[in-house]
């Protein structure tokens, strides 16, 4: 009987361990979720840093990406469409310099949240997931953009 009690107990610390590994504590203490829980879905602009400032769209603007499978970002960056490529390891996370649509945009806050939103996207260093919030940070570690999931 106690060789199984302590089978028993052996078992779910084993369980419990594999459990934590799959989660990785960031730099800033935050736990990040697999890469995979991040791709596939579209995600709602929530603010984006420039400098000093940081803006949020108001609706009707809104901005949105996308991180495919393939090592691509795509959205809506408040007026126009972008597209990009990244790499992603672990943590680390790097986007390129994204391709946009040139159409003009008579919001002005769609133009001072789209700049800014390209502005950003360079500056992206490494990403956690926060509150369920997507937050992508600068080399630093300050949070430069932060997404949440978007509507089903």
């Amino acid at each position: 009987m106690y060789r199984v009690k302590q089978r028993f107990v052996s078992t779910l610390a084993v369980a419990a361990l594999v459990s934590l590994g799959a989660c990785s504590a960031t730099s800033n203490g935050n736990m990040s979720a697999d890469w995979s829980t991040v791709t596939g879905q579209e995600w709602q602009l929530v603010n984006v840093t420039e400098g000093n400032s940081t803006l949020s769209p108001t609706p009707p603007v809104t901005a949105t990406a996308t991180f495919s499978n393939d090592g691509m970002v795509s959205g809506n960056a408040g007026c126009n469409q972008y597209s990009g490529g990244y790499t992603q390891s672990g943590s680390s996370l790097g986007v390129a310099q994204l391709a946009m649509t040139r159409k003009m945009c008579i919001a002005e806050e769609a133009m001072k949240i789209e700049n800014a939103l390209s502005g950003a996207f360079v500056l992206v260093d490494s990403w956690d997931v926060t509150d369920g919030h997507l937050v992508l940070r600068d080399v630093d570690g300050k949070a430069v953009i932060e997404f949440a999931p978007g509507n089903p």
